[in-house]
């Protein structure tokens, strides 16, 4: 069983070069190092907009923008709460009313697929904010923001779908909610429609 929500592809020269944004394309060295939230945020808002093509150049004015509301200190921007509440405002202004759900750190791995697989069923991209994890596979993502944007079941295990710097990416959910003191994880999504 496989579940993926149709998220933002972005075109150059009538090529796909970006499932979501890159950091890598701001102009600026200090959002190029640390732009991460402004690049989800501009992936979810594309993806609750229901933009699913944009040229880079179109795209990269909105991760602009996005850079002057989720503006990284010296740390960066590793606040679950002030993102989902920043992103939730902005949205409100776009008449898109949406209302955060948190898991501050998982508890066990059930847990943390419960709420992907609940999140992505319900039509909502999961915030995945890694502070710190062993694993090879994420020795770039520790200090770093993902859009997840499906899960998979499958003969060889489960597995997460997840756009990071513009590349889709999967990893084995086993390795990615391989939860220890070491690996800190939190996530939030956002829910459409919360008075409903």
């Amino acid at each position: 069983m496989k579940k993926e929500l149709d998220m933002i592809h972005i075109y150059e020269n009538g090529q796909c070069i970006g499932y979501g944004g890159n950091q890598d394309w701001f102009l600026d060295d200090w959002a190029k190092k640390a732009g991460c939230a402004s690049v989800l945020a501009s992936h979810l808002y594309t993806y609750y907009l229901s933009i699913t093509q944009m040229s880079k150049s179109e795209f990269l004015e909105i991760m602009n923008q996005m850079f002057q509301r989720f503006t990284p200190g010296k740390m960066g921007y590793p606040f679950l709460y002030k993102f989902a509440r920043t992103f939730c405002q902005m949205m409100q202004e776009k008449q898109v009313f949406l209302k955060p759900v948190y898991m501050k750190q998982p508890k066990s791995y059930w847990q943390a697929m419960k709420f992907i697989e609940k999140s992505i069923d319900e039509g909502n991209p999961v915030s995945l904010l890694i502070l710190s994890h062993q694993a090879k596979e994420l020795e770039d993502a520790n200090w770093h923001w993902v859009c997840i944007t499906g899960y998979k079941h499958s003969c060889d295990g489960e597995w997460i779908m997840f756009s990071d710097c513009g590349i889709r990416r999967e990893i084995d959910a086993h390795i990615l909610f391989d939860l220890n003191e070491k690996n800190v994880m939190k996530m939030v999504s956002m829910k459409k429609n919360p008075q409903n």
